[in-house]
Order: C-alpha cells, then structure tokens, then sequence
C-alpha cells in the first residue's frame, strides 16, 4: 500500500496530513518537556565532573540516539522480536536507549577520560555507523542474522572509533548529520546511486557530503560565523565556529528528518528527483534559519544563556528519530516518489 494510497481511506490520524501533524506534536513536544526535565536533572546531578548541565543533556541525547541508531539498523532488534505491541515496543526501545546513553557518557569519565574526549568519541561513533549501515547498507553483514549484524556492527564501530581517537585523526567532524538526513530521508542519495553496488555507494554518497561540506563552511566564514583560521581538532585544517553556527548546526540537525519524514516526504515528492529532494533540502535549510534567528532572539528572555538555547535547539534531532525509528510514524508505507516505478526503489529508474 503506498502512501499515496493511504491519503485516500482510513481516520483522520492514520492518514496525511493527521500522520504529519501527529508527528510533529510528538517529535517537537517530547523535545520541549523531555529537554526541561533533563535539564533540570543534570543541574541537580550532573554526569561529567566539569558540571556543566548544558554538554551533560547534549552528550547524554546524542549517546541515546547511537544506541536508537544501532537497533534500528538491525530491524530493531531485540526488540520487534520480543515485544508484538507496536507502542509498547516503542517505549521500552525508547527508554533502553537513554538507559544505554547515560552509562555510555557516563563511561567516558569512569574509565578516565576528560570531557575534550567526548565529542571526539561521539562523532566518530556516528559517522562509522552511519557509513557502514545507513548509506553502507549493513554490506558487510549482509544475510546474517539480526542478532549477529548487531554483535558485528557493534564491536566493528567500536572498535574503529577507539583507533581513530587514538591517532592523530582524532575525530570525524559531524558537520554531515544536516545534509546525510536530506539524503536517507528523501532517498535523494539511492536516486543518484542507483544500480551501484556497494562499497562505490557509501563512498559516493560521502563524498557529496565532504563537498557540500565545503560549500557550507566557506559561506558560513563569508557570512562570519566560521573563523577557518582557528585551530581544529587533529588533523582537520577546517577552523571553528562561533555559538551561532553552532546553533544553527543544532537546530538544522533537529529540522530534517522530523519535517520530511512524518508528511512522507509532501509535497516535494511530487517533483521528480533529484530536485525533488533538492527543494526538500533547501526547505529545511530556510527553516532552520528562521528557527535559529527565533531562538537567538529569545536568548536572555525566555533562555538563560546560548547554553540553554544549544539544549533545546539540539534536543529535536534525538525525538525526529525517536518516533519514526521506533513507533513507525511516517514509515508506515514506502514514499511513492514521482517517477518510481516501485514505491521507494530508484533501482528500475535509467
């Protein structure tokens, strides 16, 4: 059954728009009172010993969104395997992974380490996972069970993160996360890759990511919110930001996947790709824009600090993922993207 299908018969909320607008009460409400109670908690009892509430929610969530990020590249499990109540599911995967995220970041500190380590380690986590399983398509493990992908994907991010820390790489920026969400939730990069056997796909589709990259940094240092002059970590020649490009990678990370996927990806699936995914992109650019000026402007007002703005402005990307990846809202039925021949395949596309 195809989305478009789905627009048509049913109630109210099990078709467009009542998916979206469920969606996105769910998404951006569990931010607001999910990040004002994490807040508070790490004020009261803070996990790193530099008490600093503000990176402790950050580094928390983003533990917490590995762990969502990891199940669902093996299919959810254990979870789908154990538990038949979708919603019941949802919620015990939900609270596994912020269980999992605090001992995660908690570990950071417990083994040793400083709090220069934690970025380091958490964007390096994510750009290995997503390159081997999202993009990578689980290539390596493919055929194998879900339970021994989980075991290999596991120890093989892990492992691989603790090598790259260790070196004078240091870390992997995730200056990506913006443009790989407009990619994996348009399909935008499976349409520019179709037919192309892996590993060539997920080394593509990185590339584009690296360029685009590039593009980003250089106008943000035209606009004078990157210094590219400033010292980087490791070996990266590509400077560093001020609090307002931070702010708005924060908030640009929380208003991709959280926008397009809950509508199903309307209306920009109906123009054909690739500028049909382009103009899906440029949409939530704009939009993050104007979200980041509002925030900026409520600093001082209804925010104490920027501090404070970060944890909001950030805490929509973990719940953008949350609720799809685990309660199946707007992956109820594959995009039919004008000019598929097969709802959500670009493979019999010239």
């Amino acid at each position: 059954m195809t989305n478009a299908h789905n627009e048509k018969v049913g109630s109210f909320w099990t078709r467009q728009p009542g998916i979206a607008i469920k969606g996105y009460v769910a998404i951006y409400g569990l931010t607001v009172v999910v990040n004002y109670v994490i807040n508070a908690w790490m004020q009261a009892a803070p996990i790193g010993p530099d008490r600093l509430y503000w990176f402790d929610n950050i580094c928390w969530m983003l533990f917490s969104l590995w762990w969502c990020f990891l199940f669902a590249a093996v299919g959810n499990w254990p979870f789908a395997a154990w538990i038949k109540n979708g919603f019941t599911r949802g919620v015990v995967a939900t609270l596994a992974c912020w269980f999992l995220g605090y001992l995660s970041y908690g570990a950071i500190y417990w083994v040793g380490l400083d709090i220069d380590w934690c970025f380091p380690i958490i964007g390096t986590l994510f750009a290995l996972l997503v390159f081997f399983s999202y993009t990578g398509e689980n290539w390596l493990w493919a055929g194998l069970s879900a339970s021994r992908q989980f075991f290999l994907i596991l120890v093989t991010v892990v492992g691989l993160t603790w090598l790259v820390v260790h070196t004078g790489i240091r870390w992997i920026p995730p200056w990506w996360f913006p443009f790989a969400q407009i990619f994996l939730a348009t399909g935008l990069g499976n349409y520019l890759f179709r037919r192309v056997k892996q590993p060539g796909k997920t080394i593509g589709i990185w590339a584009i990511w690296f360029i685009l990259i590039g593009i980003w940094l250089w106008i943000s240092t035209t606009l004078g919110i990157w210094d590219s002059s400033a010292e980087a970590p490791g070996f990266w020649a590509i400077g560093s930001y001020n609090d307002t490009w931070l702010l708005f990678f924060f908030v640009y990370c929380s208003f991709v996947w959280g926008i397009l996927v809950p509508a199903h990806n309307w209306p920009f699936r109906y123009v054909r790709m690739p500028w049909g995914g382009i103009l899906a992109g440029a949409f939530c650019t704009v939009l993050s824009i104007l979200i980041t000026k509002l925030l900026l402007s409520m600093v001082g007002t209804v925010f104490a600090d920027i501090q404070e703005a970060f944890t909001y402005g950030y805490m929509g990307v973990a719940w953008s993922f949350f609720v799809p990846l685990f309660f199946g809202v707007g992956l109820e039925a594959p995009v039919h993207w004008t000019g598929q021949e097969v709802p959500g395949s670009w493979e019999e596309v010239e």
